[in-house]
């Protein structure tokens, strides 16, 4: 924990001398930069150690210490925040003529601290503090272009419900008792002040709309748009995580779950896994998209989470442990390859101007290492191998075919196996469409293109697309950990004979990942030397003589009769005018639930304004009237 603290310690001051050393930008980039990456590095090398060692308490009077899930999260905290900062210096650097970068370096430390605090908490009171820093951080970095309308609309957004987040959090450790310590709250479990469902409702409402699920991910899809791309890589792959993380350590505190939880976790998985892939499909802002796809692999996650829950539950450690394991592995994968995606769409921004999908082409020529960077985040986020994506989707899809070959109402789980392979369908069209139209065909504007902005954004894509093939490829590296890890989430003795199941067959997928990466090389390789030497020419146009770049599909037509088949699942909405065919894509949750609840809300709060009269008797006869009605409340309780 000493060495986490120093590396923490060291993020805080790289992020203070990059704001005090405003105007002296080039030597403040600097020192941020490399001061983070060895903070950040320190931290990840202590919470390796950790996990490689025995548990660790809270340090005394901190409140704070590490155990191995804690370290798992921290791992990806700080692990992946490294390559965040150093792409964030080069990133910002276009922004400093206009607005405070270095305040915006600051508050990107100040947010990894508070994530690291989430996270390594051993106590309600840090936690809370952690998670209200967490709050404020995110959301003064969501707003840095709060000039723009559509950017302070989504920073309101998100800091409502992220409140309505902590709201539900205080409920559940009020509702829990104990001392305020973990220990004693595990030392509760079963002497709850209040049923044990409530506390579980409350902690899934709660953490489920930080990590995003549906309905609880109306925040999400606006705050990844309008933050800059680095922040929307560590919104995405890191803080939505942290609600991960917190249902996790729920589970830990308080025991074997109740199968009904499990269910519940289970149907909301596959639910957001596949709203969220259709949504994603029907997006023109390259942003927005990948944002629904944090919606679509959150479901995945929680699809893992809720089988282990159910796996405990019905007292089947081979599916728990599948489960956890699975969801584990895939909080992981997701942080690198959703990062590594949102770098790409980031280096996209700084090149062509713009995020919308209809209005690029041709990019695999102007920017060819980031399309290959992008290309293999592509593949991992499909669930293809050779990359990390396939290794994680495939824990969670066995431990679902698992579930069929148990007895009761279990078995059912495996149905959802169905739509687990429906989300990766729907996965590799949306990406097939995103690859395709950017970075294939032709440009469909002229004259735009800043191939010099790319400089310094491309080496972390690269790091990140090497860990992503790195897990791919060598699974052992991470599986038996996470096996380990989950394997203290299933109530009981120890479980080597089902360790012994998920882990023995990673060799089969790193030799089945490494014959395709050879193939996939050989072809290239003979596909540059057989190919004879070719001349350009016009394009065959079929029998239509007027090819240009309009010709081309675009992100709309290309996904148009998938969305069709899916009706009003889809949110998308046509209509036709001067300009032609126009598909517009909607989130039916925040249009059929979202807004209408909130106009009702604001039609009821502008009522309320007749009584602010400000006149001081009345607000006086407000205070009385409350003090007398907590007066009858507290007889009312003393006589019962």
């Amino acid at each position: 924990m000493t060495l986490l603290g120093i590396g923490l310690g060291i993020i805080l001051l790289a992020g203070l001398l990059a704001r005090a050393m405003e105007r002296r930008s080039g030597i403040a980039d600097r020192v941020f930069r490399w001061g983070m990456l060895a903070g950040c590095l320190m931290g990840t090398v202590a919470a390796l150690l950790s996990l490689a060692g025995p548990d660790a308490a809270a340090e005394p009077g901190s409140g704070y210490g590490l155990d191995p899930l804690s370290s798992w999260f921290v791992a990806i905290v700080l692990g992946v925040g490294s390559s965040i900062a150093v792409y964030g210096t080069h990133y910002m650097a276009h922004e400093r003529p206009a607005r405070a970068v270095g305040a915006a370096h600051l508050f990107l430390s100040i947010l990894l601290i508070a994530l690291t605090g989430v996270v390594t908490a051993r106590s309600v009171a840090a936690f809370l503090i952690a998670w209200e820093v967490m709050a404020i951080a995110a959301w003064l970095l969501v707003i840095f272009e709060r000039e723009r309308a559509e950017v302070r609309r989504a920073g309101f957004v998100y800091l409502a419900l992220t409140h309505v987040s902590t709201l539900a959090l205080f409920g559940m450790f009020a509702a829990w008792g104990g001392d305020g310590s973990f220990s004693a709250l595990a030392a509760a479990s079963g002497q709850h002040r209040a049923p044990a469902g409530l506390i579980l409702v409350l902690g899934l409402v709660g953490f489920g709309i930080k990590a995003g699920a549906v309905p609880g991910h109306i925040w999400l899809p606006g705050a990844h748009a309008a933050a800059p791309s680095h922040i929307s890589a560590l919104l995405s792959g890191v803080m939505l995580k942290v609600g991960i993380y917190g249902l996790f350590r729920m589970l830990v505190l308080s025991g074997e779950p109740p199968a009904w939880w499990g269910w519940v976790v289970l149907l909301l998985g596959l639910v957001s896994a596949v709203l969220g892939v259709l949504w994603a499909l029907a997006q023109h802002d390259l942003k927005r998209l990948l944002a629904y796809h944090s919606v679509e692999n959150i479901g995945i996650i929680l699809m893992g989470l809720g089988l282990g829950a159910l796996g405990s539950a019905y007292h089947h450690p081979a599916v728990a442990l599948l489960g956890y394991t699975g969801a584990l592995l895939h909080s992981l994968n997701h942080s690198l390859f959703k990062s590594l995606l949102f770098f790409g769409a980031g280096a996209i921004v700084r090149v062509a101007g713009t995020r919308e999908i209809d209005r690029l082409g041709g990019l695999a020529r102007t920017m060819p290492r980031s399309a290959w960077a992008f290309l293999l985040g592509s593949i991992a986020i499909v669930g293809l191998p050779p990359l990390n994506g396939f290794v994680s989707e495939w824990v969670v899809f066995r431990g679902l075919l698992e579930s069929g070959t148990t007895a009761g109402a279990l078995r059912t789980a495996s149905v959802l196996a169905a739509g687990l392979a429906l989300t990766g369908a729907l996965a590799l069209a949306c990406f097939s469409k995103v690859h395709g139209v950017i970075f294939l065909g032709s440009p469909r504007r002229e004259g735009v293109l800043r191939p010099g902005a790319e400089r310094g954004l491309v080496a972390p894509q690269v790091a990140l697309a090497g860990a992503c093939l790195t897990i791919g490829v060598a699974p052992f590296l991470v599986v038996p950990l996470a096996a380990r890890l989950g394997a203290g989430m299933v109530p009981g003795p120890p479980l080597p004979d089902a360790l012994a199941a998920v882990t023995s067959p990673v060799s089969a997928i790193s030799w089945v990942a490494l014959g395709l990466l050879l193939l996939s090389v050989i072809i290239w390789r003979l596909r540059a030397t057989a190919v004879p030497q070719t001349r350009p020419g016009p394009t065959w146009g079929c029998a239509f003589p007027g090819v240009s770049a309009r010709t081309q599909y675009s992100a709309a037509s290309y996904a148009a009769g998938l969305l069709a088949a899916f009706g009003v699942l889809s949110g998308t909405r046509r209509t036709t005018g001067p300009a032609g065919l126009q598909v517009h894509s909607t989130d039916p949750v925040i249009d059929s639930i979202g807004r209408p609840v909130w106009d009702r809300l604001r039609s009821a709060a502008l009522g309320l304004r007749r009584y602010q009269t400000a006149r001081l008797s009345w607000y006086l006869v407000y205070v009385i009237a409350a003090l007398f009605g907590l007066l009858v409340y507290l007889w009312l309780v003393a006589a019962a």
